[in-house]
């Protein structure tokens, strides 16, 4: 859709008509900002966790009006619950890819973006944004 350079926008499949966006190299709040910015259907975020302290209100307003469920995965549910929880439709937190992948299934309709830009570091769980990006991939493959 988006991107030819993997791992950054990079479309992986259509899924009862619901895009799979890898966006493994968002390794920060920044670029998942810029990557939902790019959306123009409604999107179900893959965000990760971790035990650094961020501000999630940059993305009040773009959550708002782009994002209908976020899915956050890692070992730690950080402020992005209290964040943003209260304006989408739906919010789950998830110990691992795997489970949130799973969630993501559940929720995804026709004509949604499965999002999974990270917005954090890959590590402890993964080497670099590549080895987490090659998991996502292989979680989604695995679905169909």
């Amino acid at each position: 859709m988006f991107s030819d350079i993997a791992y950054r926008l990079e479309t992986i499949d259509l899924i009862n008509d619901a895009e799979w966006i890898n966006d493994s190299k968002a390794t920060d709040l920044d670029s998942s900002y810029y990557s939902l910015e790019l959306m123009d259907k409604p999107v179900i975020w893959l965000v990760g966790s971790n035990d650094k302290e961020a501000d999630y209100s940059i993305f009040d307003k773009l959550v708002k009006y782009k994002v209908k469920n976020v899915i956050c995965f890692g070992e730690y549910e950080t402020q992005i619950k209290y964040s943003l929880a209260g304006i989408v439709d739906g919010y789950a937190h998830k110990d691992t890819l795997e489970s949130a992948v799973a969630t993501a299934m559940e929720w995804a309709g026709a004509d949604d973006v499965v999002l999974f830009s990270p917005g954090c570091a890959s590590w402890p769980t993964w080497d670099d944004y590549r080895q987490r990006g090659d998991a996502f991939n292989t979680l989604v493959r695995n679905l169909v």
